[in-house]
């Protein structure tokens, strides 16, 4: 059994109360825009797991749950003198250093953009991630990533799940088909595992940690991200630097990734901060629960709605890289179930089978 969305979870909706004008919000965004003057740019860290203020302790999902998807993850750390070791957690796993938050003109207009022009897009945004978020955060624990990526979810699909570009980039993390496959997801006309949230947050966490350790920052990891590290490589040898924001001056990055990397900065500022800048958890718990069972003959979900009552739109949200509505000839697939359906399933699946000998 591992973590997952809850079957039929009922969000109820609270009318969001305030101004985007108050005067603490004012404050703070004085306070991170006056940082840029004077001086060298400084960063700020923070001392606590950004996502652990946001979603509170109560809604961590367990590892032993999410572990079970994490076998074989092949994540090396500390191999490059430019990518310190990760200092052990207190649970014995390795973390990535905290990132850092320079001060820049660029982040904090992305900053006023989120909190002040869309606030009521980043809400909606906050809104359809609450379900995701605990499981995703795991994920990242296991990984050992910062919780602070989950901003890259924020900026390149607005945690639309079934996201895609003109490029062929898809899913929460908009990974290309290619680097997907790399990565050990399926992607092919039946199956797209960008589309699945547990699977392409593990493939994005081994991506961007792996990215950590070849460039030693995480700026020129998420550039590398959005661009290919052949790109940040090229541009990095050209201008003699490894500085991205030196990068990002001389305009040696596509402009995508000159926009991508302070987006996605803003969007950890403001996720840090969230009660601050007006952002309101939502009124609803995420609760995680589902069995996968192992199918090994072409089946359609509709045929397991049918078998069980789940609703097929339930089936669909816990099997989301079943592009097509239905398992496949092949290699197999891990059907995943509400907990409850399950045993119907499996006398309905058993009868289907012996109709078949």
């Amino acid at each position: 059994m591992a973590a997952i969305l809850r079957h039929r979870v009922i969000r109820p909706q609270e009318e969001r109360a305030g101004t985007i004008g108050s005067f603490s919000l004012y404050l703070l965004l004085l306070a991170f825009a006056t940082v840029l003057i004077g001086g060298p740019p400084k960063a700020f860290a923070v001392s606590v797991d950004p996502l652990e203020q946001l979603l509170g302790v109560d809604q961590r999902v367990s590892l032993a749950a999410s572990g079970s998807l994490m076998a074989s993850v092949p994540v090396r750390f500390g191999s490059s003198p430019s990518s310190p070791s990760a200092p052990p957690a207190p649970d014995g796993r390795l973390h990535a250093p905290t990132i850092s938050l320079p001060s820049h003109p660029s982040i904090t207009k992305h900053v006023l953009q989120y909190a002040v022009k869309d606030l009521d897009g980043f809400q909606q945004m906050l809104d359809r991630a609450w379900i995701y978020l605990p499981v995703m955060k795991e994920i990242l624990d296991i990984v050992g990533a910062p919780s602070d990526l989950m901003a890259v979810v924020f900026v390149e699909s607005r945690f639309h799940g079934h996201a895609s570009s003109g490029a062929g980039a898809a899913g929460f993390w908009q990974l290309m088909p290619q680097t997907a496959r790399t990565l050990g997801l399926r992607v092919d006309g039946n199956v797209d595992e960008r589309f699945d949230p547990i699977k392409s947050t593990r493939a994005a966490a081994v991506y961007l940690m792996d990215l950590f350790e070849q460039f030693g920052s995480w700026e020129l990891a998420l550039a590398a991200y959005n661009a290919g590290d052949g790109t940040v490589r090229e541009a990095m040898g050209r201008c003699r630097t490894g500085d991205f924001w030196a990068l990002l001056k001389k305009g040696a990055l596509p402009r995508q990734t000159r926009q991508f990397v302070p987006k996605v900065l803003a969007a950890m500022e403001v996720l840090r901060n969230f009660k601050e800048y007006g952002l309101k958890k939502p009124t609803y718990s995420p609760v995680w629960a589902f069995t996968t069972v192992w199918i090994q003959r072409p089946l359609t979900l509709s045929q397991a709605a049918a078998w069980t009552g789940v609703p097929l739109e339930d089936l669909k949200r816990l099997n989301p890289a079943l592009r097509r509505g239905q398992i496949p000839a092949g290699t197999g697939y891990q059907l995943r179930l509400p907990p409850a359906a399950v045993e119907a399933f499996l006398l309905a699946y058993e009868k289907f089978m012996n109709k078949r000998t």
